[in-house]
């Protein structure tokens, strides 16, 4: 770990050196076009981004920093480029970080303790058992609200994020009542100002693996259907399709391993993916670890494209889709969930008109069996 830490720091240092410069000194004169923006002389749709000390080449939909670019100019490997970049002494840019805002969560005195619509709805719209829903309001996980859109005022549940300090980060909101005004029929969004690179989690056991949903829903169906075969496991919704979720809980899992949560503390959304590429690129954390990450998203074309993605960057990842025999354009944990659910409804059903209601036996006859 102290290697990996080193090792960021290393990076960061080649992080600062000016992309401009290093241009210059690999024989390409970037034409200045704006203020801050340089154009390749030969390519107009590969930029330089002088405030940011990024690229990106829009025709190619490459981009990146000034490692990648001198990857992409000199055709080579991450590690040679880093060791370009140390050899040669390079002026350095001023990039001014992003600056994050503190999470304001707005609906704390309109939170409706019972939570029963919430119950209501996950029940007995969404198939989930009244257990996993009280297990994720003990966990402070989900809450029931009011929320006002316009002049309406409506109950919503409130699914919410925490990071590794246990502090609220995120706030997901779904809308109990069906509003046909809207495209999805119920009221779905985040609240504004929430920090979506954390996620969702739901821990069982002691984690040594991440298992990744799009929604906090089909998160709890995932668990619902897979919960006598799950231990030692940190269930992660995305809310979405989030690479930058996969990195925190990825080195949120290693700093946890080791101890040093106080390093997660330094490192800004903006560094999550070059630290989680720099542990894929530097050390055998992954190769050591080939079950660590498991996507469990929506069988669709979004989810197979985000999987593709990330294995394609080198990752390690395995896949557990829910099966989709019907062919569906699309199937979420949520539908084979409700599905199970259904069929087994209509068995019951089904057994109660062929045989009509079990006899009841009477005390003195159990007492004698």
């Amino acid at each position: 770990f102290r290697r990996v830490l080193f090792r960021s720091m290393e990076i960061e240092e080649c992080k600062q050196i000016s992309i401009l410069d290093v241009a210059s000194r690999l024989g390409i004169s970037f034409k200045q076009v704006s203020s801050s923006v340089y154009e390749h002389p030969e390519h107009d749709s590969f930029r330089i981004f002088s405030t940011t000390n990024t690229f990106k080449w829009f025709s190619r939909d490459i981009q990146g920093d000034v490692i990648d670019f001198v990857r992409l100019v000199k055709g080579i490997s991450f590690k040679e480029a880093l060791a370009f970049l140390s050899e040669e002494p390079f002026q350095k840019e001023a990039v001014q970080e992003k600056r994050e805002r503190l999470f304001y969560y707005p609906l704390k005195r309109v939170e409706d303790s019972n939570c029963s619509l919430a119950r209501y709805y996950l029940t007995k719209c969404r198939g989930i058992s009244e257990e996993i829903i009280e297990k994720m309001i003990q966990e402070g996980l989900m809450a029931q609200a009011s929320w006002k859109t316009n002049e309406t005022v409506e109950p919503v549940i409130v699914f919410k994020s925490f990071d590794h300090r246990h502090k609220l980060q995120a706030a997901s909101l779904q809308g109990i009542y069906k509003n046909h005004s809207l495209p999805r029929e119920r009221l779905k969004t985040i609240l504004k100002g929430s920090h979506g690179h954390v996620g969702i989690s739901f821990d069982i056991g002691k984690p040594n693996r991440l298992v990744f949903c799009e929604s906090f829903i089909d998160l709890m169906s995932y668990y619902e259907l897979h919960k006598q075969s799950l231990s030692d496991v940190r269930l992660v919704s995305m809310e979405g399709l989030k690479r930058s979720v996969v990195a925190y809980q990825t080195l949120r899992l290693i700093a946890e391993e080791n101890q040093k949560l106080e390093f997660l503390d330094t490192v800004t959304p903006s560094k999550l993916l070059p630290l989680f590429n720099t542990i894929r690129d530097t050390t055998t954390y992954f190769d050591n670890h080939p079950v660590l990450l498991i996507l469990a998203v929506d069988c669709d074309d979004a989810g197979k494209a985000f999987s593709d993605k990330l294995s394609q960057s080198g990752l390690p990842v395995l896949l557990d889709l829910p099966n989709n025999e019907s062919r569906k354009e699309k199937i979420d944990w949520n539908d084979i969930l409700s599905e199970k659910k259904s069929d087994l409804q209509f068995m019951l059903e089904t057994v109660k008109e062929t045989f009509g209601n079990p006899p009841v036996r009477q005390t003195s006859q159990c007492l004698e069996l």
